[in-house]
């Protein structure tokens, strides 16, 4: 019988064939990778847009059932307010007064609005720190502490 020889028949790839799968390889995954990240950053971004922004300029407890707060939009967009919570207890909403209207309410940009909450079973007390939440109906949040006394 006759070996065969191994060494008949082997080529290699030429140089430069070799180089330009390694530098078609690399582009690929570059274009690969440029595709994720910009498409994760994309969605990161517009999910950080979906909430607006606002802040309580000052607060106050008038009674021992009663809180008011000035609730204003800073943002670019109207904010739909719907739902407070003092002390982490959520209000009714039939106690809750914005601007003397019972939400929701519309707070335009830039507008300012007077928030009443009521609450015949709560005790708010001078001398203890209060914390008042305003929540609006994209889940953008205010929070206020107050303490009087």
């Amino acid at each position: 019988m006759r070996a065969i020889s191994l060494k008949r028949n082997k080529k290699g790839v030429s140089p430069i064939i070799a180089t330009l799968l390694l530098i078609v390889i690399a582009v690929a995954a570059a274009v690969v990778t440029y595709a994720f990240v910009t498409g994760f950053i994309g969605t990161a971004t517009a999910q950080s847009h979906l909430q607006g922004t606002m802040i309580i300029d000052y607060g106050n407890i008038t009674s021992a059932t009663n809180i008011i707060v000035y609730a204003r939009n800073t943002g670019t967009n109207p904010e739909i307010l719907g739902t407070a919570y003092v002390d982490n207890t959520l209000i009714p909403t039939a106690t809750v007064t914005y601007g003397g209207v019972v939400a929701p309410v519309t707070l335009a940009p830039g507008a300012v609005v007077i928030v009443s909450i009521t609450s015949a079973s709560a005790v708010w007390d001078d001398g203890i720190s209060h914390l008042v939440r305003i929540v609006a109906n994209d889940g953008t949040p205010v929070v206020y502490g107050m303490h009087t006394g």
